[in-house]
């Protein structure tokens, strides 16, 4: 609407002084814009395309060919300045685009995704283009669109995030971050067992040389933890490789080995999951893939940084840490949160736990049970035992009502 491509169909907005219900004409000849798929005409050179939209943005005959070559220099084209632009690169395309947006240096640029399918020198690169643009000549604002929360931290004097239409907040980076923050995140990856560790355990243990569907739950009840078992399911981030491999289009079955170093990579998240949320009482698990978990400490007014090192350094080697990391909440996190308040795009993703109740959870039948079987599995956060109703076996969903006052 701001370019002209639409008409609003309500309100108002002035660019540079200017109606742009009423002044479509003057608007535009204020205006530079990169689209988000390049316009561009290809049986034309870079230096045509500058040409003729320098013309048409009303830069004077005698001074065109300093603004076309000073365009060119900028952008890093001189190389491929007589190509055909159906001839170049993506990334060259997109150079070109943005160039043709800021020739004739209009006071107002819109650039839609200007780095989309850049390489990351390329993109650095187009990044210092718009950074001397708009900050060190002063003489520009630029309006950005982007996915990309790195592009908005390392450009973006003001960032506002959109949803459904709607804008949902606005500042600076890290006013954001203070203002919608959800305190400190820590992130922490378990380390791997030993392979001849895991051999010679294996072997102790008792556990058959194959481990298959019926087999499961009783080799987890077998090493000492049989709710382990329930989450040997096809949505669970815990258990959903062992659960494919027990499928027939799989091997059905796997090792001891591979068992035993699953088993203890669980044990190891399960102990280190309870020792935070009873160390920090707010704490909440966020997400997990694998060995790699992420967890949210609260606000970082009830969250000291030398706590939380204390306390990782401390019980680093009874929980099995390989590495950690404390931040506060990124800026894409942020984001996200904003996304998941869309309506239009509301599947889950494996792995991110889910953070507002929808009334019910899902919950998949564990491989190597059948009707009347019973077994655990945490719903919104509390442990319960389900029992497989009539007609279902391994893999179907269950849809089970959510306790009260539970968020899962």
């Amino acid at each position: 609407m701001l370019t002209g491509n639409f008409l609003p169909s309500s309100g108002d907005a002035w660019l540079y002084g200017l109606d742009i219900k009423t002044q479509q004409l003057e608007v535009r000849a204020k205006l530079g814009y990169c689209p988000q798929h390049d316009a561009l005409l290809d049986l034309l050179t870079v230096r045509e395309h500058l040409q003729l939209f320098g013309r048409i943005k009303g830069v004077p005959e005698n001074d065109l060919s300093r603004y076309v070559e000073a365009v060119i220099t900028d952008m890093d084209l001189t190389e491929f300045a007589n190509k055909l632009a159906g001839r170049l690169s993506g990334g060259n395309k997109r150079k070109l685009s943005v160039g043709i947006a800021t020739i004739g240096r209009p006071p107002i640029v819109f650039l839609d995704e200007p780095s989309t399918g850049m390489d990351p020198v390329a993109r650095r690169f187009m990044w210092d283009v718009i950074e001397r643009i708009s900050q060190q000549d002063s003489q520009c604002a630029v309006v950005l669109t982007t996915h990309s929360m790195e592009e908005c931290e390392a450009l973006c004097g003001r960032v506002g995030i959109m949803v459904g239409g709607r804008l949902r907040c606005l500042g600076s980076a890290q006013h954001l971050k203070g203002r919608f923050g959800t305190g400190y995140q820590l992130e922490v990856k378990l380390i791997a067992e030993d392979s001849e560790e895991l051999e010679t355990l294996s072997q102790s243990s008792g556990l058959d040389e194959r481990i298959t569907a019926q087999t499961a739950g009783q080799a987890c009840a077998t090493l000492g933890d049989a709710s382990l078992g329930a989450h040997i399911s096809a949505d669970d981030p815990v258990g959903y490789n062992l659960y494919n491999s027990f499928l027939p289009s799989g091997p059905g079955f796997v090792s001891s080995k591979q068992f035993f170093a699953w088993y203890k990579a669980q044990e190891r998240a399960k102990t280190l999951i309870a020792s935070i949320t009873e160390h920090w009482s707010d704490a909440r698990l966020v997400e997990r893939h694998d060995r790699n978990l992420r967890f949210q400490l609260g606000s970082t007014d009830g969250v000291q940084l030398a706590t939380v090192f204390t306390f990782v350094e401390e019980q680093r080697a009874r929980l099995g840490i390989d590495d950690y990391a404390v931040s506060q909440t990124s800026l894409e996190q942020i984001f996200n949160g904003f996304a998941r308040q869309q309506e239009e795009e509301t599947s889950a993703v494996r792995g991110v736990i889910p953070q507002e109740a929808a009334g019910s959870a899902n919950v998949t039948v564990p491989a190597g049970l059948g009707a009347g079987d019973k077994f655990q599995a945490t719903v919104g956060g509390v442990l319960v035992e389900l029992a497989v109703p009539e007609g279902c076996g391994p893999g179907s969903v269950l849809a089970i009502p959510v306790p009260q006052g539970a968020a899962p």
